[in-house]
């Protein structure tokens, strides 16, 4: 039985989406342009088909010249009890005093002194944020530093997702046309998850943002729940439904690829999580197209190899084994290039394979 999942009323549901793109005197702070972009993408996503907002619902402001200015956008303190009011800010992110995080606005001055006077204090953000009665509250803060938000006491009941770390600036690769943490969140929205359910949740969000951001040279991200929020799901699965479809395949082996990856790199337990995905794969690949399909092949030959690199090589050549011998009794023989792959891969691992009991990782 799948868990039951929040969906918002669009009717009964609001946004507030702010970015900062330009500085004036006196900040010294440099232009942010694909702030202005990333404020009007997530605007659109939002209210479009994939999304559970209605236009009238969702307000963007790109530059507000005071914090006064981006309260105004936040729905009356006396209004009724909306499902959810989400907040979503792309620009710099400040330090003020004590290391408490500042949105920064057009005039904002980057020193201790200065910030919390001339930018948006996040702890004021979520006073704000709490005087609107909502059932879930969500903050989404693409800007350097945004896992201090983390720590505002203010931030106790507000569902909080950080770009990048407490100690680490949001980065804009060279060339994108919007900040690196929405190109990567909007990309995500676009591809889908082909074995996710209708709708995407928040932990759902998290969880391949987690995975895509570092695998894209990003930042961490960051998040805290409250409640039951993990589960509010704000857009459509476009992928829903193609998890045994042959792209839907490829697009699963090529995530959990990026989780071994992060896995290779030292990231503590993503090996394990990249073997047990890539079964999973192998698994369905095998019950749609047979034990002996040249791409069922490869993504055999994929799981077997994460096995060997999570440590149980004696197990990648057994796995390989058996991937060899369905391959050459299929009634097409297989495919040379899939055997010759599986067979010098085969190779590889008996020359590191060294025999120990109570092999598993292959089975999880």
């Amino acid at each position: 039985m799948s868990w039951s999942l929040t969906v918002p009323s669009p009717s009964n549901s609001a946004a507030v989406v702010v970015g900062t793109a330009t500085h004036v005197l006196p900040s010294g702070l440099p232009s942010l342009p694909q702030a202005e972009l990333s404020v009007a993408a997530v605007g659109d996503a939002l209210v479009g088909p994939l999304g559970s907002f209605d236009s009238g619902s969702v307000h963007r402001c790109v530059d507000p010249p005071s914090a006064a200015d981006v309260f105004r956008l936040l729905p009356a303190p006396g209004t009724r009890r909306l499902d959810v009011l989400l907040f979503y800010f792309a620009g710099h992110g400040l330090c003020g005093e004590g290391d408490r995080l500042c949105l920064a606005l057009p005039g904002s001055v980057d020193d201790v002194d200065s910030a919390e006077r001339t930018s948006l204090p996040v702890t004021a953000l979520f006073q704000a944020m709490r005087q609107v009665r909502a059932e879930h509250r969500v903050a989404v803060l693409d800007c350097c530093f945004a896992g201090r938000a983390l720590d505002a006491a203010d931030a106790a009941d507000i569902h909080v997702l950080a770009a990048a770390g407490r100690t680490r600036r949001a980065l804009t690769p060279e060339g994108h046309l919007r900040t690196g943490f929405t190109t990567v969140l909007l990309d995500l929205l676009a591809d889908g998850v082909p074995d996710g359910p209708e709708h995407l949740d928040l932990a759902t969000l998290y969880r391949r943002l987690a995975v895509r951001l570092p695998a894209a040279g990003l930042p961490a991200p960051l998040q805290r729940t409250f409640g039951s929020s993990g589960d509010l799901a704000l857009f459509r699965n476009t992928a829903h439904g193609t998890a045994l479809s042959e792209p839907g395949l490829l697009a699963r082996a090529r995530f959990a690829d990026q989780v071994r990856t992060l896995g290779l790199r030292g990231r503590a337990g993503r090996l394990d999580q990249a073997v047990r995905l890539l079964r999973s794969v192998a698994d369905d690949a095998a019950r749609v197209m047979g034990q002996g399909h040249p791409d069922t092949l490869r993504y055999r030959h994929v799981h077997a190899a994460a096995v060997g690199e999570a440590g149980d090589p004696a197990t990648a050549c057994a796995l390989l084994e058996q991937a060899l011998a369905d391959g050459a009794a299929a009634p097409d023989g297989g495919t040379a290039p899939a055997l010759d792959a599986l067979r010098s891969s085969l190779a590889y691992w008996r020359a590191r394979a060294v025999p120990h009991e109570g092999s598993a990782l292959g089975q999880r």
